[in-house]
């Protein structure tokens, strides 16, 4: 039905202008309905995986170990089941993937919560309370606002309303509006969209946890994409999902309003994600992250919360109320073993998220109430080179330093060389071509120009990552990732790549290269790997699709790989390599050598509306923009290219429309 409904909606679009015709339409729809045949394998799966759940129960089963493993061993025979995808299973049940996208199964959740609770009424699944405070001048979060996320309000008895009276307090102190979004009200989308102008946010939900990533965990999966669950920013749990903080940072629409974001019970934080979530927050724009290293228990919460917020409201920092709320209760959870953890730009996750933590973040919710205007300014740099992929943080420094009457305004001159994201405090460019440009940090008093400051910014290809992987004669760029970034060797007579992150636990190391094919033509390379067998693993995506998932060693010898392009267009090849939280076993690393494209790479377009790259503006087009623009499909680097034409960094309606015309004239 959803499917249905998207397609009626880009068809309503498309007749306002013309009528299209059937044949180019049935043409442009080809990737909705391969994307519907997906999500159809989903429900396929978890009709089947829930029939088995209850057979295991209604024959007598009563330990839980016994249900999952009869659930476990019942995916493990399921034809659209990825057989390399399982993780092993846990107390709680187990993930693995459906064409790659991320599932799982949690017993649990499913059947040891008190969810025979009467449901939320669908006119209380959102509330909105306009602040009636006296409204003071807030500091660091830009925004007076509180946002409150309850996925699990209406579903299980064991929540209070102490969240619900924390977050009203919060938004009496700074004068601000209060929302709440609850029940099946809480979709991903819906968090995504109301995150941007918010100053705190709350987070009171159950969470679980992954090798790689913790996750909220929702009551719906309503709004959430096949390329969600491929990219495992978010997690299919039959009718219900999961989200991380990578979802909230891809698909919001805005720079975040140095906000900071409690995660409660969730566990946020915990050993096995290494942070992930709490990262993808901090650089969406979050000021400051919260959160736990282990499942925390409803009343250790509560009386960390409402000690941290008594201070925050009196105008204390991040560091006061979290030194203050530790002299008060100690660590860990005073009824379990959750140690608290604080993430920032100065609090990075700790290496021993279960030990007691030195706080620093001088965040503050709110700070004088008479404002201080800003008598000077500079930014921290005044220019920088770096690789495509790559971002660097610039700092706003204020004079006063508790100056809070101003405005940033932050500019890229050319969005193809270089993008940046900012707020009142930090603006975050990153490289997305190679060139040089300008960063401008406009800054704005009482809506006047006050003044601005520039950052030259050089974009350069790593030419070591060139040198080591084209054949000879071969001219593809790559580019790696800045955190375990693939390093150059050179071995006897042999000049390749490797992975960096053999020995860190709970890590991924990843070599991007993007180029634009014919049908029929290819790209091949040879590759080596070696692992801890099931464990970690090396893999190959084209376009975010999963081709290759090995795991053990290929026996040390180097073997090739050909992909055949089946249309022309723009693709993105990543090749990856990821451990879990043991560190031992095999030479934990892969290796790539001559890389070969049997075509021309040539150089992008400038934006023309041709998405797809086969050199024509068409209705197909046309379409992957409206469900780029409708937030139903994510825009990779070339598709964004060639579809925003005003140059400002998203695909909107309107410029899916023009494209439309543009289509319609040829």
């Amino acid at each position: 039905m959803k499917i249905r409904k998207l397609l009626a909606s880009a068809l309503a679009s498309v007749m306002v202008l013309a009528a299209v015709p059937a044949l180019s339409l049935a043409e442009g729809t080809a990737q909705l309905v391969g994307e519907a045949n997906a999500m159809r394998k989903l429900d396929t799966t978890w009709t089947a995986l829930e029939k088995a759940e209850k057979v295991a129960m209604t024959s007598g089963m009563d330990d839980r170990n016994q249900v999952i493993n009869a659930v476990y061993q019942a995916a493990l025979n399921l034809p659209n089941v990825d057989k390399d995808g399982f993780s092993d299973f846990t107390k709680d049940g187990f993930f693995f993937t459906v064409d790659g996208m991320l599932c799982s199964y949690d017993f649990r959740l499913r059947n040891e919560l008190d969810t025979n609770v009467e449901p939320v009424a669908e006119t209380e699944k959102v509330v909105l309370v306009k602040g009636s405070g006296t409204g003071t001048s807030v500091a660091d979060a830009e925004s007076p606002n509180v946002f409150l996320v309850a996925p699990y309000y209406g579903h299980d008895g064991s929540f209070t309303n102490q969240y619900k009276e924390e977050a009203q307090s919060i938004a009496e102190a700074t004068g601000g509006d209060y929302l709440l979004i609850q029940s099946t009200a809480a979709t991903g989308p819906a968090i995504a969209e109301n995150f941007t102008d918010k100053g705190v946010v709350i987070y009171d939900s159950h969470g679980t946890q992954s090798g790689t990533s913790s996750y909220l965990c929702l009551t719906t999966n309503s709004g959430i994409t096949q390329q969600d669950y491929q990219n495992g920013w978010a997690v299919n749990a039959g009718s219900a999902a999961y989200i991380d903080g990578r979802y909230v940072e891809n698909h919001v629409n805005a720079t975040l309003s140095n906000c900071m974001v409690w995660m409660a019970i969730c566990e946020g934080m915990k050993r096995q994600g290494q942070g992930t979530t709490g990262y993808a927050l901090l650089r969406a724009g979050a000021g400051v992250v919260y959160g736990y290293s282990q499942s925390v228990t409803f009343r250790g919460d509560y009386v960390y919360e409402e000690t941290f917020w008594n201070h925050m409201k009196e105008g204390e920092t991040v560091a006061e109320a979290y030194n203050a709320m530790v002299s008060a209760h100690g660590i860990p959870d005073p009824y379990g073993d959750a140690y608290p953890i604080v993430m920032s730009p100065t609090d990075p996750f700790p290496s021993n998220p279960d030990a007691a933590q030195v706080v620093t973040c001088d965040w503050i919710l709110y700070g004088n109430a008479e404002p201080v205007a800003l008598t000077n300014y500079s930014l921290n740099i005044n220019d920088v080179q770096m690789y495509i992929g790559r971002s660097q943080a610039v700092e706003f420094i204020r004079v006063p330093e508790n100056a809070n009457q101003y405005e940033l305004v932050w500019s890229s001159a050319n969005e193809a060389i270089a993008t940046v994201n900012g707020n009142n405090r930090r603006g975050t460019i990153t490289g997305a071509g190679l060139g040089n440009t300008t960063v401008t940090c406009t800054v704005m008093v009482d809506g006047q120009v006050f003044g601005a400051a520039t950052v030259s910014v050089n974009v350069v290809e790593d030419t070591s990552l060139r040198d080591a992987l084209n054949v000879e004669n071969g001219t593809l760029a790559f580019s790696t990732s800045e955190v375990y970034p693939f390093e150059a060797v050179q071995e006897g007579d042999r000049h390749y790549v490797r992975s960096t992150n053999n020995g860190v636990s709970n890590s991924t190391s990843t070599l991007t290269t993007v180029v634009n094919m014919e049908a029929g033509e290819t790209l091949s390379f040879e590759y080596k790997y070696s692992s801890e067998n099931n464990y970690d693993w090396y893999t190959f995506r084209v376009n975010g699709q999963q081709v290759q998932h090995l795991s053990g060693t290929n026996n040390n010898n180097w073997n090739t790989y050909t992909f055949t392009a089946p249309s022309a267009g723009a693709y993105t090849f990543v090749w990856e390599y990821s451990k879990d939280v043991s560190v031992n076993n095999g030479d934990d690393c892969v290796k790539i050598d001559n890389v070969q494209y049997s075509g021309d790479p040539g150089q992008s377009a400038a934006a023309d509306g041709d998405l797809d790259g086969d050199g024509i503006v068409a209705v197909g087009d046309a379409l992957v923009a409206m469900r780029i623009a409708m937030g139903t499909q994510e825009a990779t680097a070339a598709q964004l290219a060639h579809g925003d034409l005003d140059g400002d960094g998203v695909i909107s309606m309107g410029e899916a429309l023009e494209i439309m015309r543009l289509a319609m004239m040829d």
